[in-house]
């Protein structure tokens, strides 16, 4: 009796799954010399029919004996070059490794325009030549998306990746993802959604699956399900989804927000009118979550931070003072208008030192557009929130206020004000330091170093609670050795001097400043 590794079975364990398995194979190769020999017969019957001879080539393939496979087909391709022969040949080319052949092949399937064929053949491909289609036709298609995206570009990506999805048994999640897309462009919006949908029913907790059917939604202008799959996607990864909202035109971006916020207000009085304040954390986590994200789209708008304000009061988090009011409804009104200053500024010190910025800095902008005489106070508070939410593009925006409100600092001793070039100092720091962080080291420079002249000990400091001695002395070198090599001496000497103030260790300042020295030694610059 023949065994099963007599036929070229690999040696498996000898335990039961093995043996079933080698049985399988046995099995599958049995099927495979039947139907070759009935194929054969059916040839000799039908000699001038393409369907006993694709039949013959296809157990020849499972067979393993690929070559014999791929002269019957070319044979009869050289008649009639259709569908079903130019897949097989295809397939045949990948296995052997002739990706040009195979690449021509394919471009001529895809013209046909008939593609269907390919499920048939790939019910008795193997695995690893399914993976080799797979992965060729996605690759195909990224590089037609690579240029430009014109109807007849987007239709071939299309057909590419229809193939790729067929090869996988439609689990490509990044094939449907992009055909998707595809989809979209070319305005068919329904057919993507399908194919967004596909993604979800295997992977339910794909972020851009999400998204994509979302933002597709809002094209329709379908506001419960695009409300929907964004909130379903910001649970899952917040960062993510606030990076993709950005990502998107003014228009959409706005209609996308007022969605959110108007789902928000809506889950809020619902709450409201069932519960008392203050609300437990798990009931408001949703609206958490949706007015954090719009503050993060854009802070500047007044509407989010109310809406956060609101979502703190329902929580009872803005002092004892509100412990008695009633708030049945959410008015949505400009609680600004009456809220107790000092009572938010000192609420947004707490939940700051909790780390909640996002709540903090929901409360000093209702602070700062409130306030008059503390608006400085307020404005530098929201700065380091902002700072602390890298952020820092806005936090130059608010110190720019700041630091405009101090008017002459050269005054400050006269006003009767002692303190003032200490603050003063502090300011340019901060504000140094998100410059910095914008990547503008020029101007960056420019205030640390007149914050180092208008209080050494007070920028100091500042310095090393922030960026630190080491990397501020290397942006002061950077930019001196940019104005040393563009003889720019005067600015060069005033870096380096800077840069020593802050480290009088660094050796390449010093180096720098000698070599400073010695090409321009006037008397107005070198002491």
């Amino acid at each position: 009796q023949l065994q099963p590794q007599s036929l070229g079975t690999p040696r498996a364990p000898a335990d039961q799954t093995a043996t079933a398995y080698a049985e399988k194979r046995w099995l599958q190769r049995g099927v495979a010399i039947g139907v070759h020999s009935l194929a054969v017969l059916l040839m000799e019957l039908q000699p001038s029919a393409d369907a006993p001879q694709i039949l013959v080539a296809d157990a020849l393939y499972r067979l393993g004996r690929v070559e014999e496979a791929y002269r019957l087909l070319l044979a009869i391709g050289a008649t009639s070059p259709r569908a079903p022969i130019l897949a097989r040949l295809t397939l045949l080319q990948l296995h052997r490794g002739f990706l040009y052949d195979a690449n021509q092949l394919l471009k001529k399937l895809i013209q046909c325009g008939d593609t269907s064929c390919l499920r048939p053949l790939l019910a008795v491909a193997s695995k690893k030549d399914r993976l080799l289609l797979q992965g060729y036709c996605h690759s195909a298609s990224k590089r037609i998306l690579e240029g430009p995206r014109g109807e007849c570009a987007l239709r071939e990506a299309v057909a590419y990746l229809s193939i790729a999805i067929m090869a996988s048994g439609c689990e490509a999640a990044n094939s449907l993802m992009e055909r998707a897309s595809c989809y979209v462009l070319l305005g068919q919006r329904k057919t993507a959604i399908f194919d967004f949908s596909s993604i979800l029913k295997e992977h339910p907790d794909h972020v851009q699956a999400l998204c994509g059917r979302g933002f597709t939604y809002l094209m329709l202008n379908q506001q419960k399900e695009c409300t929907q799959d964004i909130l379903a996607a910001l649970q899952i990864s917040t960062d993510a989804v606030t990076k993709d909202i950005l990502s998107l035109k003014d228009k959409a971006r706005k209609l996308v927000c007022d969605w959110l916020q108007q789902y928000c207000r809506t889950n809020l009085s619902e709450i409201l009118a069932a519960k008392t304040v203050p609300c437990q954390e798990e009931e408001l986590r949703e609206a958490f979550l949706i007015g954090g994200v719009l503050m993060r789209t854009d802070c500047r708008d007044t509407r989010w931070h109310l809406l956060y304000v609101d979502i703190l009061l329902a929580k009872g988090e803005i002092g004892t003072w509100l412990t008695d009011t009633h708030l049945s409804v959410i008015s949505g009104c400009f609680f600004w208008m009456t809220l107790p200053i000092p009572a938010a500024a000192q609420e947004a010190g707490s939940v700051s030192a909790s780390g909640h910025w996002e709540q903090a800095l929901a409360l000093l902008t209702v602070a700062v557009r409130a306030a008059a005489e503390l608006r400085p106070q307020f404005l530098r508070q929201r700065a380091a929130c902002l700072a602390q939410l890298d952020l820092h593009e806005r936090a130059v925006a608010d110190l720019d206020r700041v630091i405009q409100s101090h008017g002459d600092p050269s005054d400050a001793t006269v006003s009767g004000a002692p303190e003032e070039p200490h603050v003063w100092a502090e300011d340019l720091c901060r504000r140094g330091r998100s410059l910095v962080l914008c990547s503008r080291e020029g101007p960056a420079l420019d205030d640390f170093s007149r914050a180092l002249e208008l209080h050494r000990g007070q920028a100091l400091q500042c310095v090393e609670a922030g960026l630190g001695r080491s990397r501020l002395s290397e942006c002061f070198l950077r930019m001196a050795l940019q104005h040393y090599g563009e003889q720019q001496l005067s600015k060069a000497w005033r870096l380096t001097e800077s840069g020593l103030l802050v480290d009088s260790e660094h050796m390449e300042l010093r180096r720098l400043r000698a070599r400073v020295k010695r090409e321009h030694c006037s008397p107005c610059i070198v002491h």
